[in-house]
């Protein structure tokens, strides 16, 4: 949501979370890590403030630097 500044992270194959801090992917349920983590540094392409991640829940702040 662009408008908003806000990302959400659906099935947890590229972002997690846990405790209000953002994650790579998990590999348990991830089939193709390096697809996964092409994904991720897409997402640098955004101004992103707000993650709500499925699993994991709400993150926010220094999120560009979480990403990275």
């Amino acid at each position: 949501m662009p408008k908003h500044r806000l990302l959400i992270a659906g099935d947890g194959d590229a972002l997690t979370a846990k405790d209000g801090r953002l994650y790579g992917p998990n590999p348990a349920f991830t089939l193709d890590m390096k697809e996964a983590m092409r994904s991720v540094q897409k997402l640098l392409d955004f101004h992103i403030e707000t993650v709500v991640c499925c699993h994991g829940g709400l993150c926010r702040g220094n999120i560009r630097e979480q990403l990275e």
